[in-house]
């Protein structure tokens, strides 16, 4: 996992906040990429992560996190509510590091309040799903 994140740094998904059950990422096309092969590997890797995320795993969370703010060299769509949920929900994983927290501020802060709403809202959908509790790490944004 640290090689994707690594591979991830070096070089999203439009999501509705209705419903986490319903979030699937939108990758972009590949073909208009300057690298095509490795838009592909990338759209593969964050595809994988994402699978992965939703089986509470940490180093997964933060590459889906990560490319949902960065939009990993062109491989996903960039979504800046759906990146912020992420880090809410890697702070309610119980694995959360100081990095994860300020990865957090970064991501949400900037954010309109109605996009924050959105976040806290796919996140709480998502913390139920993944650990079948409710939020509890305080707000951060």
């Amino acid at each position: 996992m640290f090689k994707l994140l690594l591979a991830l740094s070096m070089g999203a998904c439009c999501v509705s906040p209705l419903n986490a059950a319903e979030i699937h990422p939108a990758a972009l096309s590949c073909q208009v990429a300057a690298e095509p092969g490795r838009c592909e590997k990338l759209k593969k890797d964050f595809t994988a992560a994402y699978a992965l995320a939703h089986t509470g795993n940490h180093g997964a969370q933060a590459t889906v996190a990560f490319c949902l703010s960065t939009g990993c060299r062109g491989a996903v769509i960039v979504d800046t509510v759906a990146s912020c949920s992420w880090h809410i929900v890697i702070a309610n994983s119980g694995a959360a590091t100081v990095i994860d927290g300020s990865n957090l501020k970064d991501t949400c802060r900037p954010m309109t309040e109605e996009q924050k709403t959105a976040a806290r809202a796919l996140s709480h959908d998502l913390v139920r799903k993944i650990y079948n509790r409710p939020v509890t790490a305080a707000d951060q944004m």
